[in-house]
C-alpha cells in the first residue's frame, strides 16, 4: 500500500477507523500502521483511531475530531459557550454531548469529554462549515440550555456570577423564542426554573 494514496483518501475525514479502512480496502495490511507510526506518519489517538499529525491544526478539526471519535455526538457545553464567546476563558478540553455512554479522553491530539444525555434531548445544534471542516455543534441556544441541564446548582442570580458569562453576547446572539420553545419539548419544570434564574441573570 502506497502512503501517500492511503493519506489522500483519509486526511480530510481528520480522524478514521481500522473499520473505516477495511472498508475501502478489505485486504489492507495492518502491519502498515505500525510502519507509519513508527515513522511518525500517523498518530494513534485512542484504540482503534489513527490521526495525521499535521490534520489537526485548528480549531473546527479538533471538533470535528471530537464528533468522529464518539457519535452520535454535537459539541456543546463550555466548548460551545467559548465558541460563542459567551464565556472569556479558554477551554482546554472539547466538550460535547452524546446518546452514548459518557466518556473522557486524553488523546496526542488533545482532551475530550462526553456527556451523556437521553435521545430526546439530542437537538438544538447545527452543522458549522470552517475551511472546508464541517462539525455539528450546538446552537448558542441549546449550548446554554445544556449549561443548565447539567449543572442543577445553577439556579440564583449569584450562581451564574462565577460563570462569567458575558451578558453582551447573549443577549444580541440568542432568540428567546427558540429559547421557550425548546424549553416545551424538553418540558422540565425543573430545567424551566433554572432558565428563569439565567434569564433574571441576564436581564439585570
Amino acid at each position: 500500500m502506497n502512503f501517500l494514496e492511503f493519506k489522500s483518501r483519509f486526511f480530510t475525514q481528520k480522524a478514521f477507523s481500522k473499520k473505516d479502512i477495511a472498508k475501502e480496502w478489505p485486504d489492507f495490511n495492518f502491519v502498515n500502521l505500525v510502519n507509519w507510526q513508527k515513522k511518525g506518519y500517523l498518530v494513534r489517538l485512542r484504540n482503534t483511531w489513527y490521526a495525521f499529525p499535521d490534520s489537526l491544526q485548528t480549531e473546527a478539526d479538533l471538533f470535528l475530531l471530537a464528533n468522529r471519535l464518539r457519535g452520535p455526538s454535537y459539541v456543546s457545553l463550555e466548548t460551545a459557550l467559548r465558541y460563542y464567546h459567551f464565556i472569556p476563558e479558554s477551554v482546554f478540553s472539547t466538550i460535547s454531548i452524546t446518546t452514548s455512554k459518557p466518556a473522557e479522553w486524553q488523546t496526542p491530539a488533545g482532551h475530550f469529554v462526553y456527556r451523556s444525555i437521553q435521545p430526546s434531548l439530542f437537538f438544538g445544534y447545527r452543522t458549522e462549515q470552517q475551511q472546508q471542516v464541517s462539525f455539528n455543534i450546538a446552537d448558542p441556544e441549546k449550548s446554554l440550555l445544556d449549561l443548565l441541564y447539567f449543572n442543577p446548582k445553577l439556579l440564583e442570580v449569584a450562581d451564574f456570577e462565577g460563570f462569567r458569562l458575558n451578558k453582551i453576547e447573549i443577549s444580541a446572539k440568542i432568540n428567546f423564542s427558540k429559547i421557550e420553545n425548546y424549553l416545551s419539548l424538553i418540558a422540565s419544570p425543573t430545567l424551566e426554573t433554572r432558565w428563569f434564574g439565567l434569564n433574571k441573570f441576564l436581564s439585570q
